[in-house]
């Protein structure tokens, strides 16, 4: 069973042993030597609103949007998960637009920074919509490649309330997935 709820701070130290390497290699890159919990837990501090993905009663999954004050309506959006989450890709795909739909009800413009090198992140982000910036050859701690990707809502008017479209050989479903019987995902 999957459910999506509002995230609490246990659920930093529940995620971060378990989060993919993927992103714990962007976090190091962008951040340096800070730990994963601390990470996460900032994360679900800051944000507003900050989310839990659970399957079968584990953390797979935290996500939210830090608000950018410097720039009214405008919200760092963040995803940081474990395999486990990433394996249930039908999910992810039937619930992806949707869930950015209900962001953008409080932010016009959803942005943040991607590890050149995170290829699954890269894909996903090009699949909902987000639009590459640029591309920041010495970004962060590690002074890696990154790229600058932001969602603005008026691109998207037709999704509202309607979260089709496709990922390879998968449908999206027409609203958020909060929770789900199968563990398949």
């Amino acid at each position: 069973m999957i459910q999506i709820r509002p995230a609490e701070p246990r659920d930093a130290a529940a995620l971060a042993p378990r989060l993919r390497s993927a992103d714990r290699r962007e976090i190091q890159a962008a951040l340096g030597s800070t730990s994963p919990t601390d990470v996460l837990r900032r994360g679900v501090y800051a944000s507003d609103p900050c989310f839990a993905v659970v399957a079968n009663g584990s953390v797979v999954a935290l996500f939210g949007v830090v608000p950018i004050a410097r720039l009214p309506e405008t919200g760092s959006v963040w995803l940081l998960a474990s395999d486990d989450f990433a394996a249930r890709p039908a999910f992810i795909v039937r619930s992806s637009k949707a869930w950015l739909t209900t962001l953008h009800e409080r932010y016009r413009v959803l942005t943040n920074y991607v590890d050149a090198r995170n290829e699954v992140h890269i894909r996903w982000l090009r699949w909902c919509g987000f639009t590459f910036v640029r591309r920041i050859e010495r970004f962060g701690a590690m002074g890696l490649p990154f790229h600058e990707v932001k969602r603005e809502r008026d691109a998207f008017p037709a999704e509202a309330g309607d979260a089709e479209g496709t990922m390879p050989e998968h449908r999206a479903s027409s609203k958020p997935e909060t929770s789900r019987s199968d563990a398949t995902g």
